[in-house]
């Protein structure tokens, strides 16, 4: 082990990661609780009626959920390969994201395609569950991932840039970490960041493969440059001491700049492939990147300042972000799919959705994830580690 993987290796933990990735899975949690009832195209279940608080909620969360997960991720990148080799992360990679994927294909998403037929007027009364289920399986050739495009996302992601990101040479640094190191001052950082997001929405067509952004709302090329900066950005240690000590002046951006999306650019936003091209249309794609790189950092930065540390409740759901993600959403469309028809106001079936199906994903994953190793496997998780019976106890030792 090299001089450099020993000092990775022993730098404390930076908890507020944790809490991020957690936070924004009880975020994406949210968002999806009111997709039910927002205004923004169709999804798989809907409400009869749509919400404007719903809207709010889905519109202003898409501007930076989906980047922040992307984030993150890219950040666990650069820990776990300054403390793993190429092939021990490449192998990590495939039982953390590609196993739960093919599962989760199989297995957990197959109600959710269910549930979005008959709603949108497919009459499968005729067909017992196992011819369901077989007229699902001939659908998977079109991959349609649902809510796991995200794992398809960020495992290819994590093998393509493996060259940016493993040491090269003598020098023990990546390519990434080398560049980075030379973009600490803060106004340069932030002028790359908004400037390579920028271009890639400004050129790539929105309802084009590269450019489509169906899938939470940015694409794919994006995402991919939110991951390469999440290494990017804890390659250097001196951008997370700027960005956590210009932690207010950044959220004060990304208030005032999503304001402005709103009043001026609201159209641009609402009606891309009509827009693209034009002058505003560029403007708008500007303005929103520096709003959402915003409030990344703002995230960043607060949390870097007031969430590092641990408890029981981190490491318990910290543990549980993977599986939860991976049954959040098929457990919210099931019991939504019934909850929408109820005559109810729009408030109190949100509550009831988003309180049902969080204690039905807990309980899944409590009682049969958590406890079972095979499970555990399939699910992307470490399996657990035997308890031995201390014998010294009975000797009164």
């Amino acid at each position: 082990m090299s001089i450099t993987t020993n000092l990775v290796a022993s730098r404390p933990r930076l908890y507020y990661l944790d809490w991020i990735r957690v936070l924004a899975m009880f975020g994406i949690f949210f968002f999806h609780n009111a997709r039910f009832f927002d205004v923004f195209g169709d999804w798989h279940v809907r409400n009869a009626t749509t919400d404007l608080g719903a809207s709010f909620v889905v519109a202003f969360m898409s501007l930076w959920i989906m980047p922040l997960f992307f984030l993150v991720s890219g950040a666990g990148t650069y820990y776990a390969l300054n403390v793993r080799k190429t092939g021990q992360f490449i192998r990590d990679r495939i039982f953390r994201l590609f196993v739960p994927l093919i599962i989760g294909m199989l297995v957990i998403v197959a109600p959710q395609a269910y549930f979005e037929a008959v709603s949108h007027g497919e009459d499968l009364s005729a067909y017992n569950v196992f011819q369901i289920y077989w007229l699902y399986l001939q659908t998977l050739p079109d991959l349609n991932w649902f809510h796991l495009w995200f794992l398809v996302y960020l495992f290819v992601f994590s093998l393509v840039t493996i060259p940016l990101f493993v040491k090269v040479g003598n020098l023990g640094k990546s390519i990434a970490s080398i560049f980075a190191e030379k973009f600490s001052r803060p106004l340069v950082l932030f002028l790359l960041l908004v400037l390579s997001l920028s271009l890639v929405d400004i050129f790539l067509y929105p309802d084009g493969i590269w450019g489509n952004r169906n899938s939470g709302g940015w694409n794919p090329v994006s995402y991919l440059l939110f991951f390469i900066f999440g290494y990017f950005i804890f390659a250097n240690p001196r951008i997370m001491e700027a960005v956590t000590k210009l932690r207010w002046i950044i959220l004060g951006t990304a208030i005032v700049s999503g304001i402005c999306l709103v009043i001026f650019f609201l159209d641009q936003l609402m009606n891309l492939e009509a827009n693209y091209g034009t002058t505003a249309f560029a403007a708008s794609q500007i303005l929103q990147a520096i709003s959402c790189w915003s409030w990344l950092l703002a995230i960043l930065g607060l949390g870097g300042r007031y969430l590092n540390w641990n408890n029981g409740f981190l490491t318990y759901a910290n543990e549980a972000v993977l599986p939860f993600y991976i049954l959040h959403q098929t457990v919210i469309i099931m019991i939504g799919f019934y909850i929408v028809q109820w005559n109810i106001s729009v408030g109190i079936k949100y509550l009831t959705i988003s309180t049902t199906s969080f204690i039905a994903i807990m309980l899944i994953y409590e009682f049969l994830v958590r406890r079972i190793n095979v499970l555990r496997f399939l699910f992307g998780m470490k399996p657990m580690k035997p308890r031995h019976p201390d014998y010294s106890k009975l000797s009164g030792n």
